[in-house]
């Protein structure tokens, strides 16, 4: 198996699914939702900062403090988290990890890679958080 993003990335969407759907307005503490979703917090807080600074999230300060969601979770995508934690060349990379693979000089699956690339984008721009927090829960 492979991965499109980064090991950060994934314990933040694994921490964000974990947002009650029942409060969503509501700040949440990031230590809960990666006990939750049993991710490192350290590496997961690093992330929740990128996203923002992205405009994802904002910092809540204070005793009850943390974090929320700046937009309803079903306008925030999949897509979106991804590509502002790990930015907007996340998936011009070679698949099979080769510096000078291009379309001049494709490596051996760069056409397949670029036929799938544009299948799963679109998927992932019109999976929401919602539907993830909806799907982690059952």
């Amino acid at each position: 198996m492979f991965k499109i993003y980064s090991k950060g990335c994934e314990y933040a969407l694994r921490a964000l699914t974990q947002i009650p759907s029942d409060n969503i307005d509501s700040p949440f503490i990031a230590k809960e939702l990666c006990k939750k979703a049993k991710v490192p917090e350290a590496s997961t807080r690093k992330v929740f900062q990128k996203l923002a600074r992205e405009g994802f999230l904002s910092a809540v300060p204070g005793p009850g403090g943390g974090y929320k969601l700046v937009k309803s979770p079903d306008k925030i995508s999949l897509l979106g988290i991804v590509v502002a934690v790990d930015g907007q060349d996340v998936f011009d990379k070679c698949i099979m990890g080769l510096p000078n693979c291009s379309n001049k000089k494709p490596c051996p699956v760069h056409n397949t890679w670029q036929k799938l690339k544009k299948v799963m984008m679109k998927e992932m721009e019109e999976k929401t958080l919602l539907k993830l927090m909806k799907a982690v829960k059952g």
